[in-house]
C-alpha cells in the first residue's frame, strides 16, 4: 500500500472514522460508570447521614431532628463520654446515690464519719452494713406504701385482683442498640411448628403474642413455644376488636382468659402483651387511656413495632424479603410484626431466607424479656 494511493486513503478514513465514533463512546462508557460509582457513594454518605441524624435524635431525648441539635444537647448535659452510653444503653441509675461535695457518695460519708483520723475508705464491718441495709430497705418500703396510700384506688381493683406483675423500674429497662426482636401474633396454628423449625436452625430467639384456647392442640403449641426458650405474651382470647375495646371491664375478661390459658399450659404468669390493633387504632379510641393506665397499674407492658413485615395485607414472598431486611437497616433497633396465623403462609415461606440474610449480615437477636424497653405508639415509653 503506497502513500496516497485509494487503499492508503481507505484505510486513513476508516482509522478516522474509529477515532472519531468509538474513542467517545469508549469515554462515555468510562465517565458513565465513575458517574454512578461516585453517585452510589453519594447514597451511601447520605444514607449514614439520616441514620445517624436519627439516632441522634433518639438517643438525645428532646427529638432533636438533627445531629447538630444532639450535641447541643449533649454539651449543655455535661455528661462525659462514658456516662453518656451508659446513660443510653441503661437509663439513668436511680438507685446511685448523689455524690457529695468531696468526691464520695452519702454512704461513703456516712461511712467514714465515725472515726475522723480514719481513711474515707475505711470497711464498715458486717453488721452495720447489715443494719443499714436493712433500714434502707424498711424506708423504701414505708415510701412505697405513702406512694400507694397517696393514690386514688382504681375502680378496676376489685376485677382480677390477682392479676398482677412487678414491673421493672424505670432505670431497669434495657434498650440494647441493633438488637432485632421478631415477634409472632395470633398464634399458636398450623405455622408454628414451622416457624419454631426455622428460628431453632439459625439459633433465633422470639416472642409470640398469641390467641389462645383450651384445646389440647394449642397447649401443645404453647408448650414447644415456652420450652425452646421464647417468650410468650398475651395478644388476646378472641381476637375481636368490637368486644375487647369496649370497655375496661370486656378489655380486662378477655385478656384474663388468655393470661389463665398461658399459665394453665406453660405455668408461665406472663407480663408482657399487645394489643389486638397496636395499642393505636379506630377501635379503642374511647377506652385506650383508661386500659393503659389500668393495665401499668397492675404491671403489664404492652409492645408495639416499628417493622411491619405486611404479611397480614398480602404481601408476597418478595414484598417481604425485600421489605424486612432494608426496614430493619433504617431503625436503632426493630421489633418485627410478623403473624402465626393459618392466612398468612408467606410468612413461613420467606422467615428461613429472611433469617438468612439477617444473620450474614452480623446482626443479633432476641427474644422480648420482662425488662426489655418497649416501642409504644402511645403511653409511657412513647
Amino acid at each position: 500500500m503506497q502513500f496516497g494511493s485509494v487503499a492508503f486513503f481507505k484505510v486513513l478514513i476508516k482509522t478516522v472514522l474509529c477515532i472519531v465514533f468509538f474513542v467517545p463512546l469508549v469515554l462515555c462508557v468510562v465517565f458513565a460508570v465513575l458517574l454512578w460509582n461516585k453517585s452510589a457513594e453519594v447514597r451511601d454518605i447520605q444514607q449514614d447521614n439520616e441514620r445517624l441524624e436519627y439516632y441522634a435524635a433518639i438517643l438525645s431525648g428532646e427529638r432533636e431532628p438533627t445531629v447538630k441539635g444532639f450535641y447541643d444537647v449533649y454539651a449543655r448535659s455535661g455528661l462525659s463520654d462514658e456516662e453518656l452510653i451508659e446513660y443510653v444503653l441503661h437509663g439513668k441509675d436511680e438507685s446511685q446515690p448523689a455524690a457529695n461535695m468531696s468526691g464520695g457518695t452519702s454512704s461513703d460519708s456516712s461511712a467514714s464519719s465515725g472515726s475522723s483520723g480514719n481513711s474515707a475508705f475505711q470497711t464498715v464491718d458486717t453488721a452495720e452494713a447489715e443494719s443499714s441495709a436493712e433500714s434502707e430497705a424498711d424506708a423504701a418500703e414505708t415510701k412505697q406504701t405513702t406512694q400507694q396510700a397517696s393514690q386514688p384506688e382504681s375502680p378496676y381493683a376489685d376485677i382480677y385482683p390477682d392479676m398482677m406483675v412487678n414491673a421493672p423500674a424505670e432505670s431497669d429497662y434495657v434498650r440494647e442498640l441493633g438488637i432485632v426482636y421478631l415477634t409472632f401474633d395470633d398464634g399458636p396454628s398450623d405455622n408454628t411448628y414451622s416457624i419454631l423449625s426455622y428460628l431453632e436452625q439459625y439459633n433465633v430467639k422470639a416472642t409470640f403474642f398469641v390467641v389462645p384456647n383450651r384445646s389440647e392442640g394449642c397447649y401443645a403449641k404453647l408448650k414447644a413455644i415456652a420450652a425452646a426458650g421464647h417468650s410468650i405474651g398475651v395478644h388476646s382470647a378472641s381476637h375481636v376488636y368490637k368486644d375487647i375495646y369496649s370497655s375496661v371491664e370486656a378489655y380486662l375478661d378477655d385478656f384474663h382468659e388468655a393470661w389463665d390459658i398461658i399459665y394453665d399450659a406453660t405455668g408461665i404468669k406472663t407480663e408482657i402483651f399487645r394489643f389486638p390493633g397496636g395499642s393505636v387504632n379506630d377501635f379503642n379510641t374511647e377506652t385506650r387511656d383508661k386500659i393503659i393506665q389500668e393495665m401499668t397499674r397492675r404491671g403489664f407492658r404492652y409492645y408495639d413495632w416499628n417493622v411491619e413485615s405486611g404479611d397480614v395485607d398480602g404481601a408476597t414472598w418478595t414484598d417481604m424479603y425485600n421489605s424486612i431486611p432494608s426496614d430493619i437497616a433504617n431503625c436503632y433497633r426493630s421489633i418485627v410484626l410478623m403473624h402465626d396465623s393459618n392466612s398468612t403462609p408467606n410468612t413461613v415461606l420467606v422467615l428461613g431466607d429472611v433469617l438468612h440474610v439477617l444473620v450474614s449480615d452480623g446482626y443479633k437477636f432476641d427474644k422480648i424479656n420482662n425488662d426489655t424497653r418497649p416501642v409504644q405508639f402511645t403511653g409511657p415509653f412513647a
